[in-house]
């Protein structure tokens, strides 16, 4: 009996281009690929991406995204936490002009001209995608959209399964990507209960899912002032936050958090190349060529495999220091370049002196 399947046929003769073969790294390739720094716009707390805030109605959502609109257009701390001052678009489509109004007038004294509004947006598909895309041409230090709430955005739910869940978050998230943005969804929980908060959120796991970033605001009980903010997501560490609704300004302000801030120190291996970097200046060669000099210069002992490791795990880090390297093949060998550039040297001094 023939194993036929209409998606798979190993004696098709359809003929494909050869721009639709897989693309594929080997795992060197990529381990020595230099990527674009992601800059946080919350420090520790939201990154580029797609991002969704969901709490029950009335828990004071808009009021906490609309003062992170206002922190991040005006570059001032939200939440105790470092922002990336850029501009701003605010979709809210529950309220008024005259509700922003005077919401707005609570929150702060000081507004921003960084920030826009508005109460009105085509639904989501492809139109909507194109007034974002205007809006981003317009305004190109964009890089946080707010919609409140995707409810409202998406209107009839036609395909309530994970698949119909995911296939509108996945746009969405294409889109954050794509303009190198955030993207974050204020949306509702569902009334049932549950021990894991990204279960509360209203919908299929399918929206968790697709989701860089999950934050869940919830109160022990409607009246009160206090709430838990917990997070997780892909590129930021799991945390909750108590916070306590000030009620003249109907700002929240933190009364704990579970974050610690990790060391931004380098590793020892790494503080002792810049410091062999900076006599060196230069190097070109391989891997093993490069290790045994370091090694000879530092006086340590430790293999080429596990320094470069450690450059690969803190590009970044070895940037802002004035270390920059690149890793190709050439001829079946690896060949780095490493060079110390005074002008990108951010450290300041902290790095010259040993601990």
């Amino acid at each position: 009996m023939e194993n036929n399947h209409p998606y798979f046929d190993p004696d098709s003769q359809i003929s494909y281009r050869e721009e639709d073969k897989l693309f594929v790294m080997n795992s060197e390739d990529i381990a020595d690929h230099h990527f674009p720094t992601q800059q946080y716009l919350v420090e520790g707390f939201l990154q580029q991406g797609l991002c969704i805030l969901s709490g029950a109605p009335k828990v004071g959502k808009s009021w906490l995204v609309l003062h992170l609109c206002l922190q991040v257009a005006k570059g001032a701390p939200f939440l105790n936490m470092d922002v990336r001052q850029s501009d701003v678009l605010y979709i809210t489509l529950e309220d008024t002009a005259r509700r922003i109004h005077n919401r707005i007038n609570t929150l702060t004294p000081d507004s921003s001209r960084h920030l826009y509004i508005t109460n009105e947006c085509a639904p989501l598909g492809s139109r909507f995608f194109w007034q974002i895309k205007e809006f981003i041409r317009e305004h190109p230090k964009t890089r946080l959209i707010v919609i409140d709430t995707f409810q409202m955005l998406r209107g009839d739910v036609k395909d309530p399964s994970y698949a119909g869940d995911y296939s509108d978050l996945s746009a969405l998230k294409a889109c954050a990507d794509h303009f190198s943005v955030t993207i974050l969804l204020v949306h509702h929980n569902r009334k049932m209960p549950d021990g894991d908060y990204t279960n509360v959120i209203s919908g299929t796991t399918g929206i968790a899912g697709c989701c860089d970033t999950i934050m869940v605001l919830q109160k022990e009980k409607r009246r009160s002032r206090d709430a838990i903010l917990s997070c997780t997501g892909r590129d930021i560490e799991d945390r909750e936050l108590t916070l306590e609704l000030d009620r003249n300004t109907c700002t929240w302000k933190v009364k704990s958090d579970s974050y610690e801030k990790p060391d931004d120190q380098l590793p020892q291996e790494l503080v002792d190349l810049y410091r062999f970097m900076k006599q060196q200046l230069h190097f070109y060669g391989t891997n093993k060529d490069f290790c045994d000099l370091y090694c000879a210069h530092t006086g340590a002992d430790i293999l080429p495999n596990r320094l470069k490791r450690q450059m690969n795990l803190h590009t970044t880090e070895l940037e802002l220091c004035g270390v920059v390297y690149r890793s190709e093949r050439v001829n079946n060998a690896r060949m780095l370049t490493v060079e110390y550039r005074k002008d990108y040297d951010m450290s300041y001094g902290m790095y010259d002196k040993k601990r």
